[in-house]
C-alpha cells in the first residue's frame, strides 16, 4: 500500500512539473498590452503662399512630455513620405512645427510619435496643404491670338510695366474691331492681378474698354481714356478654378486709336 502511494505521489508531482514547463510563466509575469500613442494634427492655413512657412500644431498625450514627434511630407498619396524635422513635445502634450515649400504644388502632412516601453507608435491624420504661388501670365501659353500682342512692357499713365499685352490696330477693311488673346491656365490659378488701361501710344483723345473673362465669363470690363487705368486683385468665381482667360479691347472713338493693355499681368497659380 505504502509502494502504491509513493509511486502515485511521484507521478502527480512530474505532471505538476510538466505542465508548469509546458504552460510557461503565469498571467503574473505576461507583458503588459501597449497602445499606439494618438497624435493630432492642425493646419494653421491649409492655403499659403510659395516662401511662407505652413505652421502645424498637434497634441500627444501628456505622457509623452519631453519626447519628440517627427514631421513626415510628401507631394501626393502615391509618393513616399520624407521626414522634415523633430517637434518637442511639451508639458501639456502639445507640439508646434513648420515646414517652408520650395515648390507651387500641393503638399500632405502628418506626424508620428516613437513608440516606447508603454505606448506603440503612434500616426496622426494626414492634412492637406494647397501652396500657390504669383507668376507672370505669359508662362503659359496663348491661344486664339486676334491683334492683342504680348509685348516686353507698356507704358500706361508713364508707368512701364513689364511683361504685358498691348493693342495693335491696323487700318484695313479685314481688321477685327475688337483685339483678344487667351490664355491656357488649366485650371490651376483661382486669383488674377495687374494693370488695366490706355497704353499712351494712343492717340489723343482716344479710349478704349478693356474686358477679363474666365471661362466666357466677365469679370472686369471697364472704359479708359489716356491717362488712366485701374489696377487690383480679383479672385475667380468660378468652381473650379478656369481653365481659360480671355482679354478683349476695343477702340471706342472712330478717328482716334485706342490702345487697350493689359500691364504685368500675374495669376495665383498651383502647378
Amino acid at each position: 500500500m505504502t509502494t502504491r502511494t509513493s509511486t502515485l505521489r511521484r507521478a502527480l508531482t512530474g505532471l505538476a512539473v510538466a505542465g508548469l514547463v509546458l504552460g510557461g510563466p503565469g498571467p503574473a509575469h505576461a507583458k503588459p498590452h501597449r497602445t499606439p500613442w494618438h497624435v493630432t494634427i492642425v493646419a494653421a492655413k491649409t492655403t499659403v503662399t510659395l516662401g511662407k512657412k505652413v505652421h502645424l500644431t498637434g497634441k500627444v498625450a501628456k505622457s509623452a512630455a519631453g519626447g519628440l514627434v517627427r514631421l513626415y511630407e510628401r507631394a501626393s498619396a502615391d509618393r513616399p513620405w520624407r521626414y522634415q524635422r523633430n517637434a518637442l513635445v511639451h508639458r501639456d502634450g502639445h507640439y508646434t512645427t513648420f515646414d517652408k515649400p520650395t515648390v507651387n504644388s500641393p503638399r500632405q502632412y502628418r506626424v508620428v510619435m516613437p513608440a516606447d516601453k508603454h505606448h506603440k507608435k503612434g500616426a496622426s491624420a494626414v492634412v492637406d496643404v494647397d501652396v500657390f504661388r504669383w507668376t507672370s501670365l505669359m508662362n503659359f501659353p496663348a491661344v486664339n491670338q486676334s491683334y492683342l500682342d504680348p509685348v516686353a512692357s507698356v507704358e500706361i499713365d508713364a508707368v512701364s510695366y513689364p511683361s504685358s499685352l498691348e493693342a495693335v490696330i491696323y487700318h484695313d477693311p479685314d481688321s477685327p474691331t475688337t483685339q483678344s488673346v487667351e490664355f491656357n491656365v488649366s485650371r490651376e490659378c483661382t486669383r488674377f492681378r495687374g494693370t488695366f488701361g490706355l497704353a499712351d501710344d494712343s492717340e489723343t483723345g482716344s479710349k478704349a474698354t478693356v474686358t477679363a473673362l474666365a471661362d466666357g465669363t466677365p469679370w472686369f470690363s471697364q472704359q479708359f481714356g489716356l491717362g488712366q487705368s485701374a489696377s487690383g486683385a480679383e479672385a475667380f468665381a468660378t468652381t473650379p478654378a478656369p481653365l481659360k482667360l480671355r482679354f478683349e479691347t476695343s477702340s471706342d472713338v472712330t478717328g482716334a486709336d485706342g490702345l487697350g493693355a493689359v500691364g504685368e499681368p500675374e495669376v495665383f497659380c498651383e502647378r
